[in-house]
């Protein structure tokens, strides 16, 4: 017995080195114990991977009858796992047998590996012991949950970011979101693996269902040194608004002539997008066109175009958007007219000169349209106490622009009692022909001529051209005449005359 207890003592070795029998036939030790994985984290089942062997110089078969793993020192006997009945290693051979624990809180694990052998050769017990000190620690990779604001009723958006700090690529990623008073529209992100110190971003939606403050939870899941999977998770509270519906329309009428239009601005004042805006306008006495819009966000403005088709030059109409904000239909309207002004001809800025025996009328041809117009034309019209007079009985004045005027010059004799001198102004407008009359008064003379009139085709008119010259010259022979007299009644005979 005593030989035996030697023996036995010479087996036990604490220390890193393999452990082995020497002075019995069965010569045998552990080699290694490969533990997996090995920084673990509280919870996680860890791997011992032990691997006995029976020396080639062993005489005898080694039988193993448990290999256990057990808390080393302390007070009374953890053992964490055993496994039994594993058979006979021969001299040469080894045995691998895994064994598992796991550990609930943090920190160095100081352990032992026990092997519990007989030797076949002269049946004595042996004993292997192995020591292990494992690392346990919460240790995963990071995760950081934004949330962009969110409105009750609204899908809103948010991500998760995973940063591995660990000192490994971890694998099988997946990461999945769930929420307290939330509907989850996507909710889960799978990546083949995220490499040490790299990191992804996992996206995901929700709605919440009522105003508030909600919970966001995100669970990682990954495995890491093979076939070790772990889970760890972060939650986030949101505030979620209530839903603010504020949109507003308004019109500008843009185009010129028959191409006229409505700009509609439709300004989102909500604090949530709108989606499948719908804008029309309704009239009675024109048509317009629909244009759709996919959506408007919250706090900006879009603009559209509705050509219109007008039956007058005015129409009265009410223009509208439906559109979807959450899960309710809304609308909003607002009047608006829009006319339809082609080009038109007014005569402005008119002025009468007399030149001798005519009447020279002057002034602008101003388009107050909004459309241009063509082959524009002033004529004096011949009546029966007015008639058109060279050099110029009409006036070829030709394109007007839109919003824009050309001068002209007519001239004009006047017989009798006439007060005002007849024109007319004729232009095209979109093809069509239009014809205007303007009576311009005479007593808008603006001077008189300053010299002889120089229309050969009226003897009347040089005539009177003259007549200031007779009455000058009667006017002088008077006033010599007078003199005359004066000087004779005083007795100047000698008066030179």
């Amino acid at each position: 017995m005593r030989r035996g207890v030697i023996a036995l003592a010479c087996l036990v070795v604490v220390g890193s080195l393999p452990l082995s029998v020497a002075g019995a036939s069965a010569n045998a030790s552990i080699s290694n114990v490969e533990v997996s994985p090995s920084s673990p984290a509280p919870g996680e089942t860890v791997t011992f991977e032990t691997t006995v062997r029976n020396l080639e110089n062993s005489d005898a078969p080694l039988a193993i009858n448990d290999i256990a793993i057990r808390k080393a020192g302390g007070s009374g006997i953890t053992e964490y796992e055993r496994v039994s009945d594993l058979g006979s290693i021969s001299p040469g051979s080894t045995l691998e047998v895994p064994l598992t624990a796991s550990f609930e809180s943090s920190g160095t694990k100081d352990l032992r590996v026990i092997v519990y052998g007989l030797d076949r050769g002269n049946g004595d017990n042996i004993q292997l012991r192995y020591p292990v000190k494992l690392n346990v620690q919460e240790r995963h990779p990071q995760m950081d949950i934004s949330v962009n604001d969110s409105v009750a009723g609204i899908e809103s958006s948010g991500e998760v970011t995973v940063a591995n700090g660990l000192d490994s690529r971890i694998t099988n990623v997946e990461v999945v979101v769930a929420g307290d008073g939330v509907e989850m529209t996507q909710s889960r992100t799978v990546e083949s693996s995220i490499a040490e110190n790299g990191s992804i971003t996992a996206p995901f939606r929700f709605r919440p269902d009522s105003a508030g403050e909600h919970s966001l939870t995100a669970t990682l899941r990954y495995t890491i040194a093979g076939d070790t999977t772990r889970n760890t998770t972060r939650t986030t509270d949101i505030e979620s608004d209530p839903l603010r519906n504020s949109v507003e329309l308004d019109t500008t009428a843009v185009g010129s002539g028959t191409d006229r239009a409505l700009r509609v601005a439709v300004s989102n004042g909500a604090n949530a997008p709108i989606t499948d805006v719908m804008v029309a306008a309704d009239s009675e006495n024109a048509t317009f066109q629909r244009v759709l819009l996919e959506n408007v966000s919250a706090s900006t403005t879009r603009q559209v175009r509705l050509n219109a088709t007008m039956e007058e030059p005015r129409a009265d109409a009410t223009v509208s958007a439906n559109y979807d904000l959450g899960s309710e239909t809304q609308q909003t309207s607002t009047e608006t007219t829009i006319r339809s002004v082609p080009g038109t001809i007014d005569l402005t800025g008119l002025d009468v000169i007399r030149q001798g025996g005519r009447l020279q009328i002057s002034g602008s041809a101003s388009n107050v349209g909004s459309t241009d117009a063509d082959s524009v034309l002033v004529s004096v019209v011949n009546t029966e106490t007015v008639t058109p007079a060279t050099p110029n009985r009409d006036y070829f004045v030709g394109t007007v622009p839109d919003s824009d005027f050309v001068s002209f010059s007519v001239y004009a004799r006047t017989e009798g009692n006439a007060t005002s001198v007849p024109l007319e102004v004729t232009y095209l407008v979109d093809d069509t022909r239009k014809t205007q009359r303007f009576d311009v008064a005479i007593n808008q003379m603006g001077g008189s001529a300053q010299q002889p009139d120089q229309d050969s085709n009226n003897e009347g008119g040089d005539q009177n051209s003259m007549l200031p010259v007779f009455v000058a010259g009667g006017l002088a022979l008077l006033v010599v005449v007078g003199v005359l007299v004066r000087r004779y009644r005083r007795g100047d005979d000698d008066i030179e005359v």
